[in-house]
């Protein structure tokens, strides 16, 4: 699925699947030097595999919602000491299986947490759980949430929406010493020889400043909140990959688009019926009611009751 469905993919545009792996790049040396690696909504796994590269911590536990998306991760990221857990992190019981799958660690526990928060109900469980993690355990907890505010465009797929204001009241729920981050988009270009060997370049980014908008908001709490190191991640965009994903976008709107009209038309055409009915039926109750007064005023002239009246239904039986 692409992004707006929430799932990172190979087609996924290659600047929003820089933006996910630039996360997993920055917890990545922590990860490493912890015991137990925790991923809460790991999703597929391919932002994680391409930030560690060979480098895997010794022992994960992967948690997502889907069982497919956890299957897929644990085959992605190869890894011999994951164990992979289906949960509703929204939901106490399921935040206690994942607990237990820590009972046994005894040192340093890193939990990151991308890109799962908006996808809540209620997110308070697992913040509780989090800072309880934190307090009783040797343990850091990075999570991240999406700059909502930042588009035009409300995404279906969140439970609740983010910006600047409602980090910071996430942020007055956190233990007084954390680690704050925002993270922001680049765009760029190269120049390579002619015949495009591989090479590399350094570059030097400028970043910040006044008018900076962040596309996430990623805080840090725990025994190594201030270990974060922050930088950059820059790739090449494959042009080919990033025109299908344009694409597939692009056909996805018109087929919802399409469905969408034709709704729309089915709704107009059993509105013109509807009314077309309801006229029927009114003439038709003119008609019947005309009828009936033909009927009882024969009917008087003739000494019998009126149709319909106690003495008629009396006389028929």
């Amino acid at each position: 699925m692409s992004d707006w469905q929430e799932r990172i993919t190979r087609e996924t545009a290659p600047a929003i699947r820089a933006e996910h792996e630039l996360r997993y790049r920055l917890v990545a040396p922590l990860a490493r030097d912890s015991e137990m690696w925790t991923d809460l909504g790991c999703g597929n796994g391919l932002a994680a595999a391409s930030a560690f590269g060979e480098h895997l911590p010794e022992r994960c536990v992967l948690v997502d919602f889907e069982p497919e998306a956890l299957s897929l991760a644990a085959r992605t990221l190869t890894h011999a000491h994951a164990d992979a857990i289906a949960a509703d992190l929204s939901e106490a019981a399921d935040l206690r299986r994942i607990s237990d799958a820590l009972a046994d660690v005894d040192g340093h526990v890193l939990v990151s947490c991308f890109e799962v928060v908006e996808h809540l109900p209620s997110f308070l469980p697992l913040l509780e759980w989090s800072n309880a993690l934190v307090r009783e355990r040797s343990a850091t907890v990075v999570l991240s949430v999406p700059n909502d505010a930042f588009w035009s465009i409300q995404n279906p797929h969140h439970q609740t929406s983010w910006g600047e204001g409602s980090f910071e009241e996430l942020r007055q729920l956190l233990p007084g010493d954390h680690t704050l981050v925002r993270q922001v988009a680049l765009s760029g270009s190269a120049m390579l020889d002619w015949d495009a060997r591989a090479g590399a370049h350094e570059v030097v980014v400028p970043v910040g400043g006044e008018g900076t908008v962040a596309t996430h908001f990623i805080s840090a709490f725990g025994q190594r909140h201030r270990d974060l190191q922050k930088g950059a991640f820059v790739v090449q965009t494959d042009l080919c990959e990033q025109r299908r994903w344009e694409r597939q976008r692009e056909s996805d709107a018109a087929v919802a688009q399409a469905v969408a009209e034709a709704e729309r038309a089915a709704v107009a055409a059993q509105d013109v019926t509807i009314a077309k009915q309801r006229e029927e039926l009114r003439i038709r109750t003119l008609q019947f009611d005309e009828w009936r007064a033909y009927i009882h005023e024969l009917e008087r002239e003739l000494g019998r009751p009126l149709a319909g009246s106690p003495d008629a239904r009396e006389l028929e039986r």
